[in-house]
């Protein structure tokens, strides 16, 4: 941005949220609902497939429409339109497509991919806060991308607020208050139409009945499951593990957290997610998805002294899982780099990130050859520290935390790999 006249506006609040690839569209979804209020949202995206994907799963729960390069000038046209009076609340964009908009009144940015250049980020957030008016922008980021935030926040001469995806809490909320401010609309006269109903239902079920409009028009006719806080995925239950300091005697890792949910509970160690281990050095802990089901019976198991398995409401700060995976500031090709590692091309020659590899956003492990299918991990390759858990791969199944195969985890006595606490010869 430098000495470009072209500036963030004071009146737009930034905020950064920590996402994973396969999180991203229901986050999207619940940060609309609470973020905007019900008023227009535009939603960037880097690719014309990823804005037309987009709007159409927001389409299931929000209206909303694409625009980008390969829609006429006809359509673009009755689109922005339409956008403009109000006949549907989303408009998911791409850059090109996106610049000399004319559209007042935005209330919301989502970044919903990272912008190449701080321009760029300057440009798509100045579409909000306009005429003195407040706005939002919100930057959505895997946390290998933690260091780029950081980045665009020093080339712009930002500050982003880093919180965390909405609660299921405060998306009903924010739904509930958009049905009241819709309610409060509703023509005097149309509403004579509906009263004796309205008595009747009083009269039978008290505020339950209008408890019950309320979650139906919300969208919530049925209550809400369990959310991860990792992935956003429903039937999920996000727990944490934390161990106090001498009660361990190995390194901690993602694999000694599937050695002891093994001990503790073997059928939590098989159906266990991605394991992510907290950034504070001063904590020994790891935090990780369960089948709601499956949590609530851990949640109930006796644990070793110095172990302590929780529920978690908010993520801590994550250690991150990769270098950077976007283009800003940089470049977009890559190609094979020496021993198994990537190279990348075209910034003062070739960095490559060597052959342990790393788990990109597409879930494949670049360089060590970890492959996840079906929501497990599996390797032919690498150093213990990699982010893994079981795999299935060819038809055939295999977990470390299984009983009739090969133990695969570590021992949470000892630290060591090949053998259960109990079978720990320490003992």
């Amino acid at each position: 941005v430098g000495d470009q006249d072209e500036k963030l506006a004071e009146g737009i609040k930034l905020y950064a949220i920590p996402t994973t690839v396969t999180s991203k569209r229901t986050i999207l979804s619940d940060l609309i609902t609470v973020y905007a209020k019900g008023g227009k949202t535009i939603v960037f995206t880097q690719t014309k497939r990823d804005a037309d994907e987009v709007s159409m799963a927001l389409t299931n729960s929000i209206a909303s429409e694409a625009l980008h390069g390969d829609i006429s000038q006809h359509q673009r046209e009755r689109t922005l339109s339409s956008f403009r009076q109000g006949k549907f609340t989303v408009l998911v964009a791409t850059d090109v497509a996106a610049r000399g908009l004319d559209i007042p009144n935005v209330d919301l940015i989502i970044h919903y991919e990272l912008p190449n250049d701080p321009e760029t980020f300057v440009h798509r957030s100045g579409r909000t806060g306009r005429a003195g008016k407040e706005g939002t922008a919100i930057l959505m980021f895997t946390s290998s991308q933690r260091k780029t935030v950081k980045s665009l926040e020093r080339d712009v001469g930002c500050k982003f607020e880093f919180v965390s995806p909405p609660l299921m809490q405060e998306v009903l909320e924010s739904s509930a208050e958009q049905v009241v401010a819709t309610l409060r609309g509703v023509h005097p006269e149309s509403i004579q139409h509906f009263l004796p109903t309205a008595q009747r239902l009083t009269e039978d079920l008290g505020t339950n009945a209008l408890a019950a409009a309320l979650a139906h028009l919300s969208g919530f006719s049925q209550p809400p499951s369990s959310r991860s806080l990792i992935s956003h995925e429903q039937g999920w239950v996000t727990l944490q593990l934390t161990r106090e300091q001498g009660y361990s005697r190995g390194f901690f890792s993602p694999r000694s957290v599937t050695g002891f949910l093994s001990d503790v509970y073997p059928a939590a160690a098989d159906e266990v997610g991605k394991i992510y281990l907290i950034a504070d050095e001063r904590v020994q802990g790891a935090v990780f998805d369960l089948p709601e089901e499956i949590a609530k019976e851990l949640l109930n198991k006796q644990l070793p002294p110095g172990n302590t398995i929780s529920k978690i409401m908010k993520l801590p700060a994550l250690q991150d899982d990769g270098p950077s995976t976007d283009n800003y500031g940089r470049f977009s090709n890559w190609d094979r780099g020496s021993r198994g590692g990537f190279r990348e091309r075209g910034h003062r020659g070739s960095r490559n990130w060597g052959g342990r590899g790393y788990v990109s956003d597409d879930g494949f492990r670049r360089g060590g050859r970890s492959y996840r299918t079906d929501n497990r991990w599996s390797r032919t390759g690498g150093s213990d520290d990699d982010w893994l858990i079981s795999g299935r791969i060819s038809g055939r199944s295999s977990s470390f935390g299984s009983r009739d195969r090969g133990f695969g985890g570590a021992c949470f006595n000892c630290g060591r790999t090949g053998h259960r606490a109990s079978e720990c010869p320490n003992n």
